[in-house]
């Protein structure tokens, strides 16, 4: 104890008494005060609207990573859906840290890229080489041993401004560039596209669990994707966008077990029905009257004659 009575003197001694500022008393007097939202000013507006149902114009030019002049129609061409984002190589971790957990995700996926969907990822500098855009790729997709079908699957391309600003205005992707840190600030989005360029679904997250993301390309592929056990999972899951993923849909499911419930008991009664109806001689032997010992069996209703 008094070694806690030695410091709190030493304290005092040293940083004197306290004193209020005027900006507490302003607060205990009732002022108005500004909260600080913990957002420093480089990231305040940094977001993703999501634009669901909105199209991504098929005739905005590109270069993809072989220095080949395409345009997003050459993606977005009504075969495959398509996962879309937006990065640059030369980001110093967010877009590292995104593409990598997809790679991971995409190593565990079932759906195979350049058959069941593509990918288009789209830099969002202006000054990106083709060249420079190509060991980016050969990065991600080398580390693809599950998707043999990667490196046609998956483009990456370079724009200029007007066509990066188009693109990202259509996706809802707000960005900006810092140029006291030469860098771009921007959110982690994976945007799914169905294969006329509709936008269908998002993911803002760095995680992209496997079976989110096929649950995602089944939807975008408007039925092209997955066999009939995905679609009626599908059915079953609906998409939240608080948790910014698919959660079992409830009253789907109930209605579900209801049916359910409903053709195990038909599947139980109707032989039964069917078989009372196709055998004559139970339903005879169900309708008989009983007759017992001493009574008189005859039915035509006459009285025994006296030579009986």
């Amino acid at each position: 104890m008094w070694l806690a009575a030695v410091a709190a003197l030493t304290l005092t001694a040293v940083l004197g008494p306290r004193t209020e500022s005027p900006a507490q008393d302003g607060v205990r007097l009732g002022a108005k005060v500004d909260l600080n939202d913990n957002l420093p000013p480089e990231a305040r507006g940094i977001t993703v609207v999501q634009n669901l149902g909105d199209v991504i114009a098929t005739n905005l030019p590109l270069t993809d990573s072989e220095g080949n002049a395409i345009k997003t129609g050459y993606i977005f061409n009504g075969n495959l859906p398509t996962i879309v984002t937006l990065n640059y190589s030369d980001c110093p971790m967010l877009c590292s840290v995104q593409l990598n957990k997809l790679t991971e995700s995409l190593n565990q996926l079932d759906l195979q890229l350049n058959k069941d969907f593509k990918i288009l990822t789209v830099s969002i500098d202006p000054n990106e080489t083709s060249r420079r855009a190509a060991e980016t790729k050969d990065k991600y997709v080398s580390v693809l041993s599950n998707q043999p079908g990667a490196e046609q699957g998956w483009t990456f391309a370079t724009a200029k401004q007007p066509i990066i600003t188009k693109l990202a205005e259509t996706l809802g992707f707000k960005y900006r560039y810092d140029a006291a840190n030469k860098q771009y600030n921007h959110p982690a989005m994976l945007a799914f596209v169905s294969p006329t360029g509709v936008i269908t679904r998002y993911s803002l997250s760095i995680d992209f669990p496997p079976e989110q993301l096929k649950l995602a390309l089944v939807e975008a592929g408007e039925g092209t994707v997955g066999n009939a056990v995905d679609q009626f999972i599908l059915w079953c899951y609906s998409y939240d966008p608080d948790s910014n993923s698919y959660t079992p849909h409830a009253w789907r499911i109930m209605r579900l077990c209801g049916l359910g419930f409903i053709g195990v008991l038909l599947t139980a009664l109707v032989p039964y029905w069917v078989g009372r109806k196709g055998n004559p001689e139970a339903r005879q032997e169900a309708d008989s009257v009983p007759t017992f010992p001493g009574s008189d069996s005859r039915t035509d209703g006459n009285a025994p004659s006296q030579n009986e």
